[in-house]
This record gives C-alpha cells, structure tokens and sequence, in this order.
C-alpha cells in the first residue's frame, strides 16, 4: 500500500508539509503583529508542482508591508458595512477608524489557490479569517499582485 508523501522540500521555499488537511509552507507572512500560516494547493494536484504565479503570490504573502493592515482595512470595512446596514446598526457599531475593523477579525491561514487551474493569470492569494459579523461563513480578502482588491465571505469572491 502506498503512503501518501506528507513533506516536500521546495528549492525555494523550504519545507512544506500537510497540516490539517492543507500543504503548509514552514516560513509564515507578517500580517500587522501577527504570523499567518502560508497554505498552497499545488497545480494539477502534484506535490511540489508550483506554478510561476502561485510562486509569485508566495513571495508577496511573505513580504507583506509593515501597514498591510491600513492600507487593506478599507476593503475589509467595507464588508463590514454592507452587513452593517443588512442586518441593522445597533448590532453594529460604525467604526471610528477604518482601521479598527481589525479588531473583529482573527486569521487563519493565507490560501495560495493552484493558478493553471483556476484560470488566474495574476498572482493571487486569499487571507482567509474568521470574523465577529459574519461567524458563520468567515472572511476571504483578495489579494492580486500584493494588493487586496476585494474582501467577502469565504467562497464568495470571485475571480
């Protein structure tokens, strides 16, 4: 019977493992104060085989900017106020600093989706988060070329 491999060693990135299900790079990102694990899915399925792009996105999720927050917190706050107004303000509170929806999200994990098969043809990366307004399906914040572009509930970004 053969044994699926739960480790690879990447020329690049060092050891990967499988951790709950997800193949798991041993370097984390610096998202704000806080280390996030890095989670691929390899194209095609096959160990080891990253493309250009999902090795593109890996780099920009290891080399977050120091205000990655700041400057991400507009998109996420959005989010937050679209369900704000959908499910009434004294549940609620508007925000004071856009900044401040950070304290309502905990992350999780940083996706590196399989780009060749998903049909990306960007670099792209999903920090994926739980999140006080939305317990139920989470946060997903897009990232393309480095930059958050679009934050919804998990499965609900698009392309």
């Amino acid at each position: 019977m053969n044994k699926l491999p739960t480790s690879y060693k990447d020329a690049e990135f060092g050891q990967i493992v499988v951790e709950d299900n997800h193949w798991t790079l041993g370097q984390s990102a610096v998202v704000g104060d806080r280390r996030v694990p890095i989670c691929v899915d390899f194209e095609q399925g096959q160990i080891g085989e990253l493309s250009s792009l999902q090795r593109q996105a890996i780099r920009q999720a290891l080399t977050l900017p120091a205000d990655v927050l700041g400057m991400t917190a507009p998109v996420v706050g959005q989010n937050y106020d679209v369900y704000r107004e959908m499910i009434g303000d004294e549940e609620m509170p508007p925000l004071a600093n856009p900044t401040q929806v950070w304290n309502e999200v905990t992350f999780s994990y940083i996706y590196v989706p399989p780009h060749i098969e998903d049909g990306l043809d960007i670099p792209t990366f999903k920090l994926i988060a739980e999140c006080g307004w939305e317990p139920e399906h989470g946060l997903e914040v897009r990232f393309r070329n480095g930059v958050a572009d679009e934050a919804d509930q998990i499965g609900e970004t698009g392309r």
